[in-house]
Parts: C-alpha cells; sequence; structure tokens
C-alpha cells in the first residue's frame, strides 16, 4: 500500500480504502458512483457550479484553465488512478477553477457534495487525508509564489506519469517553456526546454540532446517530481551542438519503439553488468547509423572495461549504447564478459 514518507497517511484514495476496516469502506464506496468517459471528454467546465466530488478509478485526466476571453489556455495538472480533483470548490462553493477532461478512455468515481460532507464528519480519516493532500496544494502554491514562480502551467508525480506521457502533454499544448525533473530527494535529474510544443533542449543525467531525451525515456519511473514553466529562455544554457530538429510525433513514436526495445533487451544487459573487451586487431565497420558510437567505444576498450564505466563517458542513451555493444559482439569486433554468478536463470 502506497504510503506518505513522513507518516501513516495513504498517498491515495484507493491506498485510503484498503487501509479503513470494512464497515467505513462500505460506508464510501455506498456513496460512490461510476462514470465512464470517452477520450476528451469533459468532466466539468470552469466557471460551473461545484456540487461533486471526484475521484480517478482509470485512465487519465487533465486539467485546465483558460483565460477570461477564452482565447489562452494552460495547462495545470495530469491525473491518473486515485487522484481526486474538485474538492476545493466544494468546500468553498466557489465556481470550478478549471475545466477538467479526460486525455483517454476514462472512468471516475463521484460522490454528491453532501455525501461527501457526511461521510469527512463520520469518517475521521478521510477529513484526515482531504485536509493533509489540500495542505500540501498550499504549502506548494506558497513556496511557488515565494520564490517568485508565477508561470507554472504543469506539475506531477513521476510515479504516476512517465517522461514520454509528460512530453505529450506539453507537445499537444504547443508550450514554450522548461520542464525539470526532481528525484524524491528534490535533486535534478532532467530539464527540457520545448519551443512551440517541439522539444529544442534536453539534458538527462550525464547526456544531451536527442540520447538525453531517448534515456528519459527509457528509464523506469521513480518517486520525484516534474514542474513544467513558461519561459522564452532555458534558465540554464545547453549546448549548441546538441540542439534537438526532430519534430514532436516522429520523436514520440521513435521515443516508444526505443523503449519498448529496452524493455526487451536480457536483464543483465540493461543493468550493464559484465566487461566489454576487443577480440579483433582493428575496427572494420559498415553500419554508418552507428559508426560514430561503435568507434568512440572501441577507443575506450583497448584493456577490458566496465560496460557502465564505457556508458558513462559516452553521449549515448543505454539503448544506443547497448545496441552497438550487441552489435559490435555480432560482428566480432568485441566481447562481453559476465560474472556468471549474476546471470539470470
Amino acid at each position: 500500500m502506497a504510503k506518505n514518507s513522513s507518516d501513516d497517511i495513504p498517498a491515495d484514495f484507493f491506498s485510503l480504502l484498503s487501509s479503513l476496516d470494512e464497515p467505513k469502506r462500505q460506508d464510501i464506496e455506498a456513496a460512490c458512483t461510476k462514470i465512464s468517459f470517452q477520450p476528451r471528454q469533459s468532466v466539468y467546465e470552469q466557471g460551473s457550479a461545484a456540487n461533486t466530488v471526484y475521484i480517478v478509478a482509470s485512465g487519465l485526466v487533465e486539467a485546465i484553465t483558460f483565460s477570461p476571453d477564452g482565447k489562452q489556455s494552460r495547462l495545470v495538472a495530469l491525473m491518473s488512478r486515485g487522484d481526486f480533483f474538485g474538492d476545493l470548490a466544494v468546500f468553498t462553493d466557489h465556481p470550478r477553477l478549471a475545466t477538467v477532461r479526460t486525455c483517454e478512455a476514462s472512468e471516475v468515481l463521484s460522490i454528491e457534495k453532501k455525501a461527501f460532507l457526511g461521510l469527512m464528519r463520520k469518517i475521521p480519516d478521510l477529513g484526515l487525508f482531504f485536509s493533509r493532500i489540500l495542505a500540501n496544494r498550499l504549502y506548494r502554491t506558497s513556496s511557488e509564489a515565494h520564490h517568485k514562480v508565477y508561470s507554472i502551467d504543469l506539475t506531477g508525480n513521476l510515479q504516476r506519469f512517465d517522461l514520454l506521457t509528460i512530453v505529450q502533454a506539453i507537445t499537444g499544448m504547443g508550450h514554450t517553456g522548461e520542464l525539470h525533473l526532481h528525484n524524491s530527494a528534490n535533486e535534478l535529474l532532467g530539464d527540457f526546454f520545448f519551443r512551440k510544443g517541439r522539444v529544442e533542449h534536453a539534458r538527462f543525467g550525464h547526456l544531451f540532446g536527442l540520447e538525453a531525451i531517448w534515456q528519459g525515456f527509457i528509464e523506469s519511473a521513480s518517486e520525484g517530481t516534474f514542474t513544467f514553466r513558461s519561459t522564452e529562455q532555458p534558465s540554464k544554457p545547453f549546448p549548441d551542438d546538441n540542439k534537438i530538429d526532430l519534430e514532436s510525433t516522429n520523436l514520440l513514436l521513435e521515443g516508444v519503439g526505443k523503449r519498448d526495445t529496452f524493455q526487451g533487451m536480457p536483464e543483465t544487459l540493461r543493468l550493464m553488468e559484465g566487461r566489454l573487451a576487443r577480440i579483433a586487431e582493428s575496427l572494420d565497420w559498415q553500419n554508418d547509423e552507428t559508426r560514430a558510437a561503435a568507434e568512440q567505444i572501441w577507443k575506450l576498450i583497448p584493456e577490458p572495461q566496465p560496460l557502465v564505466d564505457i556508458w558513462r563517458k559516452l553521449n549515448y542513451s543505454a539503448i544506443t549504447f547497448l545496441e552497438t555493444v550487441m552489435e559490435m559482439g555480432m560482428n566480432g569486433h568485441a566481447e562481453l564478459f559476465v560474472d556468471e554468478s549474476k546471470l539470470k536463470t
């Protein structure tokens, strides 16, 4: 069961349900109505009256705010299973602050205002859960204001959304700005600059450019957060020679393919276990697409070297690097030596 790191309050609605005793769980479930939505269908509109709280049961939904004239919009949140929305307007009796609509076929649970407030009074754990989430939202908002960050367009949890999904959302909105990924210790994992919805620059770990994008796509989700801020220029300069010039649709499609290929590799290879060594006297390379990577790897292995150490000296994603290593093995240029005790049976 998912928990917050600081205490035993569940991290999402369904974790809360599983932590309650049977009578309380039945009371909450009896108040919920499941509603199915088609892709791109509105759950409610900005400015509408609020009399219901919603919880995402499946799928993906987004919250969007519109300018008074309706000509400008901002994507402010992505929500998946266990996330809830609509609660603030119910608590305050104010109109909805944003339009919420589905990104894909989704199911949500709805709880009418009267039943919701009754459950809050009857089940203290439910009240504490919603109070904690609201307090965290207020803290983030106050912290952002304190640091004069006034143009945040999109924030979320990396455990719920992988980089490919985040990039797809920003691309769809056509925004110009900077995306930052942080781990649970608030250390920067990567940053990406978008120009009118296209990724122009990327930095992920020790990588830059397109290879940084591929690495971000193939790495599994981890604890941490992502934040997108509208800005005309990156806050930190990127190397000019690693500027990305790939149309967004092709970038996403190619990224999906690379992620799937990486996941299909043997685990020992994905973990970069073993040492790579030359077994040929010279490098006779025929594949133009991987020639540069092969030549750089070749220069680093006059003596056997740990695979991960070689990779960290190169500006290639793990998928590009490992595909080249496999090709070097098939062509008889190099061989990967792995401790037999680490081989998976």
